[in-house]
């Protein structure tokens, strides 16, 4: 078994940002793997600077270096998943942004295509709710 997930810090929302915006391509994955548990977690970030968050990983994920792609195509997921509120709008922006090509070198990983996630996590998530009602 798997230990507990850490807790996020409350550094965590702050440090982000910053971090993500670093053109270092360890530094600025970074960033957006923060923001990725920070939703994980209940992020404490307003669905504002969330929607704002959208609108930089669509208008850079493909030209960003490719760990950076990497995360921020799993922040995008993580948004969706993490909220309900901002769902479609993150969904529309996996749609627009289409395939997100990330070299993983001779290894077996695959990125997520970000429309598939998204659409399994809300189909679960819908589900998940009715078995409950």
């Amino acid at each position: 078994m798997f230990p507990p997930a850490a807790p996020v810090h409350s550094w965590a929302p702050a440090t982000h940002l910053p971090m993500s915006c670093r053109p270092q391509e360890w530094t600025g994955a970074a960033g957006w793997n923060i923001l990725g548990y920070l939703m994980r977690d209940g992020s404490g970030l307003e669905d504002s600077e969330l929607e704002k968050m959208l609108g930089d990983i669509e208008a850079r994920i493909h030209t960003s270096k490719n760990r950076v792609k990497y995360a921020m195509n799993n922040a995008l997921i993580g948004i969706a998943a993490f909220s309900a509120k901002l769902e479609k709008q993150a969904l529309a922006a996996a749609e627009r942004i289409g395939k997100v090509d990330v070299d993983h070198g001779e290894t077996g990983c695959k990125t997520p295509d970000a429309v598939a996630y998204i659409k399994k996590t809300a189909e679960y998530r819908r589900k998940k709710s009715k078995a409950r009602a």
